[in-house]
């Protein structure tokens, strides 16, 4: 009978935790991407569904590829209630460029903060003869 009771108690302790990181918010993947870009966005309306729209520019001269933005709605005290991340259309972004956005909403809030999720630098090596 001791056994069966601190087996549910692990199990219980076990399903606390994975609520506790389910409940996480997300944040981008690489700290300090605002040095790296800027975003800028409004709200509209499609249909009767909500979007975002907006561009996102590259102030650095290498193309970004992989390219997710984070998508956060916004109670009125500033809290996020929602989040969602999406692909940049084309999902390339050339250095010193600027691309158009629209994200579609999950959930409609007073206000949003779109940021840069996730993105990697296009490498390439310089190849000289002797």
């Amino acid at each position: 009978m001791r056994v069966r009771v601190l087996m549910i108690a692990a199990l219980v302790g076990m399903l606390a935790a994975a609520t506790d990181v389910a409940a996480q918010s997300l944040t981008p993947q690489f700290p300090g991407w605002e040095r790296y870009f800027t975003v800028s966005w409004e709200p509209f309306e499609r249909r009767g569904q909500p979007y975002l729209s907006g561009y996102i520019v590259s102030s650095y001269g290498v193309t970004a590829t992989g390219v997710q933005l984070l998508v956060d709605s916004l109670d009125s005290s500033g809290q996020i209630v929602a989040q969602r991340v999406e692909w940049l259309g084309g999902s390339n972004l050339p250095g010193f460029s600027r691309s158009y956005f629209e994200v579609p909403i999950r959930q409609q809030g007073p206000s949003y903060h779109v940021s840069v999720f996730a993105f990697d630098f296009v490498q390439s090596a310089r190849v000289e003869s002797p």
